[in-house]
């Protein structure tokens, strides 16, 4: 936020500065620790989302569609519901806990929902009592969608954050691909197994690892005045990387980069700063559009669109383990460009990628090409997703950096639920379903392609503080 300084230690409007621990722990060498918190925090990310999110998508053409137990209109009701409402409201509620609480203690409950609202889809087959469990199923989804991006960036300096968040992010495609070998195992034949799998390993296994290994955010602590447990938790911190560093620790540059503290209804600055009110614009529409198209909408009919084709259960989960393994290596490629390339360029970049597969599987719509296609398109998806959410992370500072990701990405699942609701008349209308295919590429990749890209910020390794004031 560019405001001018009228006294040290003060701003203008009479906010407090500080910034002396964000400056700590922008110059801390890149070590294990870091890594270890990456990937546990991404690991935790995929196992929920590929566990919980959207969990209609797995399960209607393989086990509701052929007992009959839900029609196509029903599931798109049903899948907008997951991917939207509740998802929207986790997004909510959880973003309000990282902001009140801490990051820690919203990520440690967004893996506790997501564990335990999982396992009643093995039991409920009434229409409305999946439409509630849709809604419940997705809190945890919601808080680690609104935690983990805001978490990460927070714990990294300038020149290794992009490295870090989309090395660790790539993770998340392998744990994909272990959740998709496992339905194809478990699905159709045991699929209550696969959910009772996915609740055992969010619960038993994550959370206690979460519980005993995630410290507080620093930045958190000490923009919402909580200076002496800041204190303790980066010395901690520092220490931490000291054990895996043999290069002393630079003295930090504070006033340099001042954090501006916390205060009541700070999150009406999203809307009445003249810095702030473009890019929530710019990014609750690219949110609204990418979730209605190449993220959501792509999804919840990708496996009826193969089905369709004359694919099997085995070729659907197939293909997605294929495509989340390549995506793994497009994240390690990307995190090798590090902060040489603005997140800004590769989100529209790959949104085009995504564009461009999807016209291809609908011209030649072999089971073989919609495989291929579907493996290129899901590179394009999970870069453009993990990119937008670090693109959003890093747009705000420390002070509205949850509520912001609340109000950008958490307006952006009402895409979901509207988009994802139509799907179920557009996927019948035209020859192929072309109704289903124009709309996941005109509003749902290129118009967040040309809107980020027009108008978003520059980020390369610019200071947190600095690119978010």
């Amino acid at each position: 936020m560019s405001q001018s300084i009228s006294t040290p230690g003060q701003a203008a409007g009479g906010h407090h500065i500080h910034g002396h621990i964000a400056a700590r722990v922008d110059r801390l060498p890149l070590t294990r620790v870091q890594w270890l918190l990456a990937v546990l925090v991404e690991v935790t990310w995929g196992f929920i989302i590929f566990d919980t999110d959207g969990i209609g998508a797995r399960l209607y053409p393989f086990v509701w569609r052929p007992n009959h137990v839900i029609d196509v209109y029903q599931y798109a009701v049903i899948q907008a519901l997951q991917v939207g409402a509740g998802i929207l409201l986790g997004v909510y509620i959880m973003s309000w806990v990282a902001d009140r609480y801490g990051r820690r203690p919203a990520i440690l409950l967004a893996t506790l929902l997501g564990g335990i609202c999982i396992w009643p889809f093995a039991y409920v087959t009434d229409f409305w009592g999946m439409v509630v469990l849709s809604v419940l199923s997705t809190l945890g989804v919601g808080g680690i969608v609104a935690t983990h991006s805001v978490y990460l960036s927070e714990m990294t300096s300038p020149l290794v954050r992009n490295k870090v968040l989309l090395a660790s992010q790539g993770v998340t495609a392998l744990v994909a691909v272990g959740v998709n070998v496992l339905a194809l195992w478990l699905i159709p034949s045991h699929w209550q197994s696969f959910l009772w799998v996915s609740a055992g390993v969010e619960i038993i296994i994550l959370l206690p690892l979460l519980y005993w290994t995630l410290p507080e955010s620093p930045r958190w602590l000490e923009a919402h005045g909580h200076h002496e447990e800041a204190e303790r938790v980066m010395e901690e911190y520092e220490q931490r990387c000291q054990r895996y560093s043999s290069v002393p620790l630079e003295e930090p540059k504070g006033a340099d980069n001042p954090v501006i503290m916390a205060s009541s209804g700070a999150w009406k600055e999203l809307f009445t700063n003249p810095d702030y009110r473009s890019r929530t614009w710019v990014l609750i529409i690219c949110w609204m559009a990418g979730y209605a198209g190449l993220i959501y909408g792509v999804g919840a009919f990708f496996g009826v669109y193969m089905v369709d084709h004359g694919g099997s259960p085995h070729m659907v989960f197939g293909t997605v383990a294929v495509a989340y393994a390549a995506l793994f290596v497009g994240f390690q490629l990307n995190a090798r460009l590090g902060e040489g390339v603005e997140r800004r360029d590769v989100i529209a970049l790959m949104a085009l990628l995504f564009a461009a597969s999807w016209i291809v599987a609908w011209l030649v719509p072999t089971l073989t090409v919609i495989a291929v296609c579907y493996v290129i398109s899901r590179i394009g998806t999970g870069l453009f997703l993990f990119n937008l959410y670090n693109y959003t992370a890093v747009a705000y500072p420390t002070r509205i950096r949850s509520v912001a990701f609340a109000w950008t990405d958490g307006l952006g699942h009402l895409g979901a639920w509207g988009g994802v609701t139509l799907l179920g008349p557009l996927y019948q209308l035209g020859p192929n379903h072309l109704g289903w295919i124009l709309w996941i590429i005109l509003p749902g990749a290129l118009l967040p392609a040309l809107l980020i890209r027009g108008l978003g910020i520059k980020q390369a390794r610019a200071v947190l503080e600095q690119v978010s004031r």
